[in-house]
């Protein structure tokens, strides 16, 4: 049986990914950012982003950073309008179950924190864990390897949701159950490392080995 589940955050329980991109968009055309030749940022953290639009002055790409803050200050994301359909129902039904659930994003404590708030959904996450609070971000297993310690679970016993290829295989690396969430429409990632393909989030209630 499993014992707990252990979330990512974009992409998994709320659909952040477009208007990230749109936003990061708006600013680089602003500050006159060439970003024609920047790979997709999606599934990534917030030190490859910036990382890649400043790669050697590390005052300017906190600079960047922090005008990218202000300028969007006055405009939250809409988390509870991009939420994934059943967040709330799954979270409650795995409460009910006895399952512990986790929250593990590379999302800086802030985003986390806010998120969690928007959705009202703290009463319903035992943990959850920042990348930035962790040695190395994903693809390294360091966070999921560090929520299963705060929630006291075993990789074996752990079911991890994720949708990036660099999530996978953290997930994949921290030894858990690999369950991927399907893609919105237009993107083609690979998710080959996943055991599991799900087709929603509800999916995970029905998952053989899922206490009832």
């Amino acid at each position: 049986m499993f014992e707990a589940v252990i979330f990512d955050k974009d992409g998994v329980l709320v659909n952040t990914e477009p208007e990230l991109d749109r936003r990061r968009k708006a600013f680089f055309a602003r500050e006159g950012i060439d970003d024609s030749g920047f790979p997709s940022f999606y599934g990534s953290n917030n030190k490859v982003v910036w990382s890649c639009v400043e790669p050697r002055d590390e005052v300017r790409r906190e600079e960047l950073y922090a005008r990218f803050r202000r300028q969007f200050a006055d405009d939250p994301m809409p988390y509870a309008q991009l939420a994934t359909p059943g967040v709330h129902e799954v979270l409650l039904g795995l409460r009910e179950r006895g399952v512990r659930t986790g929250l593990a994003s590379a999302s800086p404590r802030w985003v986390i924190d806010g998120f969690v708030e928007a959705l009202g959904i703290s009463e319903l996450l035992d943990v959850t864990v920042s990348g930035e609070e962790c040695a190395a971000s994903k693809p390294a297993p360091d966070v999921y390897l560090r929520a299963m310690g705060l929630l006291g679970v075993e990789p074996a016993a752990t079911v991890v949701v994720e949708d990036s290829p660099i999530g996978l295989l953290a997930a994949h690396r921290a030894g858990a159950l690999v369950c991927a969430m399907p893609l919105p429409q237009g993107v083609s990632l690979d998710q080959s490392l996943a055991d599991v393909r799900l087709s929603c989030l509800e999916d995970l209630l029905s998952l053989p080995g899922m206490p009832s």
